[in-house]
């Protein structure tokens, strides 16, 4: 297994230097060590999976959904990070439906774990309006993969294990793109209000397909002595974004959607943009980060480990 990974902060040293001058006993100690080490757990983020029936897409699905089932620790659940098939914006709704039972599919066929999805841009049906797809075809837009996964929303929360998570839809409409990176006006309300409701002590976790903070689209961002960078490469509202998790003891912001690898530490919260399942679309790696999937190792103390794990698959084409 090869991982690229980053040192853990240390953290809680103070108190726990702080619980050995208290004169409790051993067996208190010792008690709170276990509880601690119970409410330690891991979970898997497979983020840009692409799937489709060609390039041996399905295959490579299943080869890293059966490398989770290999971990140790296992993982308690998967997160999907978007961009789950390829491709819903551009085609009809014969091919939109066999990409998403194509996914089912390979899903259920190998694995057992509890998985939470975060829809992605090519999730989202014909908004290209290509080939007759109107706004008042069945399942257009982002009503599909709703239908599909039984969400009555495209965010959500969920608790687990003292953390709470926040999954978001940033993918937006556009007059001039086919959408945009960011959050819509009932979304940044939903949010916040959301955020205000958590408990002060339980550490957060956002969740988006497009990144808020990221250095990964910084390399060609410089074009014609301009600094560009393209709305649908990034979401807007990053710096109200920051600000609102950095009160509300969010501890970390996992995204995709760029098919590279990142970790940024920002006011207190790490923001990771993590690799693709698929590299390059299924042509091997992009720019040299090749297919792979995030580890995340959560502890009750509010500490992150992150690793991005490669699954070793061999491109069809390249």
């Amino acid at each position: 297994m090869v991982s690229i990974s980053r040192r853990d902060l240390l953290r809680g040293l103070g108190a726990a230097f702080g619980a050995l001058l208290t004169g409790k006993s051993l067996t208190r100690r010792a008690s709170a060590e276990e509880g601690a080490k119970a409410g330690t757990f891991r979970f898997v983020h497979l983020t840009d999976i692409h799937v489709q029936p060609e390039l041996k897409a399905a295959e490579g699905m299943a080869a890293c959904l059966k490398h989770v089932a290999q971990l140790n620790p296992a993982p308690d659940f998967i997160l999907t990070g978007g961009d789950l098939v390829m491709d819903a914006l551009e085609q009809d709704v014969q091919r939109t439906t066999l990409l998403f039972k194509l996914f089912t599919r390979v899903l259920q066929d190998n694995t057992s774990l509890p998985v939470h999805h975060c829809i992605g841009n090519h999730d989202v049906f014909g908004w290209g309006k290509k080939h007759g797809v109107t706004p008042e075809t069945p399942g257009y837009g982002k009503k599909m993969f709703c239908e599909v996964f039984g969400y009555e929303k495209t965010y959500y929360t969920f608790d687990h294990k003292g953390w709470r998570f926040f999954l978001l839809d940033s993918v937006q409409p556009s007059e001039k793109l086919l959408y945009e990176g960011g959050l819509d006006p009932e979304q940044w309300e939903w949010l916040e209000e959301q955020l205000q409701k958590k408990p002060a002590g339980m550490p957060g976790i956002i969740v988006s397909h497009i990144p808020f903070v990221t250095v990964t689209v910084l390399p060609d961002a410089v074009q014609d002595s301009q600094f560009r960078i393209g709305a649908g490469s990034l979401c807007t509202g990053a710096q109200k974004l920051s600000l609102l998790l950095s009160q509300h003891n969010v501890r970390l912001a996992i995204s995709g959607h760029i098919h590279m690898v990142d970790e940024v530490e920002y006011r207190g919260v790490k923001y990771v943009c993590d690799g693709a399942v698929s590299g390059r679309w299924w042509k091997g790696a992009n720019k040299g980060f090749p297919e792979g999937y995030g580890v995340f190792d959560l502890s009750p103390d509010g500490s992150v480990k992150y690793q991005y794990v490669t699954y070793g698959w061999q491109a069809a084409q390249t």
